[in-house]
């Protein structure tokens, strides 16, 4: 399944809170924003399993950096293997990469139709308005995101959430504004359909 380029109505706005030059919208105008005929429930970047091939992963990335420095005798097909390893461990990870590919620890956990009851809760918690914005100084670590479609199966959105930063986004350059009390409600609301939030 691939992602195509996301159209959400976007401007700059004052309470962004990234020090990089990005676009964001307010919780409210983004879930507004698109008209979506259901949406499914990811869980990524987490779990037994995923630490295990993170382990594996982070040391191959490591030794191909070093041979690059201090030899710099990487293969053409190393030098492949290295950049795939920094753009999955060097960067940010999101739900769907530039590609179009879903993370490869994604798991889908739900899928709700428009009007159902959890489809409008989640609505209703990205239209709570904005009074107060909480400016944590970590990097996020996205695990869990909601994919809107059309009912032909295409993808219109998918909103990376970070419950420990408090932060959304589109992808790199799109941010998502929400109230600070929001993601307390977004993580129960992640916990009643099933993610492993963590505490």
């Amino acid at each position: 399944m691939t992602a195509e380029k996301q159209s959400i109505p976007a401007k700059e706005d004052e309470i962004s809170m990234y020090t990089v030059k990005a676009i964001s919208v307010s919780s409210s105008d983004y879930i507004n924003g698109f008209p979506f005929d259901y949406i499914e429930t990811y869980s990524f970047q987490r779990g037994d399993e995923y630490q295990a091939v993170m382990q594996v992963l982070k040391p191959e990335r490591n030794r191909l950096k070093m041979r690059k420095q201090k030899r710099n005798n990487l293969t053409d097909t190393d030098e492949i293997r290295l950049s795939e390893l920094d753009a999955l461990l060097g960067v940010t990870q999101y739900l769907i990469d530039d590609t179009g590919r879903f993370h490869f620890s994604s798991q889908r956990t739900n899928t709700f139709p428009y009007d159902n009851e959890i489809t409008k809760l989640l609505r209703n918690i990205l239209l709570t308005k904005i009074t107060g914005v909480n400016n944590w100084m970590c990097a996020p670590v996205y695990r869990d995101a909601i994919v809107f479609y059309k009912s032909s199966g295409e993808i219109i959105s998918a909103l990376n959430i970070c419950l420990s930063c408090e932060a959304m986004t589109i992808d790199s350059s799109n941010q998502v504004v929400a109230d600070s009390s929001a993601y307390e409600m977004l993580r129960n609301f992640f916990k009643e359909i099933g993610h492993p939030v963590e505490s």
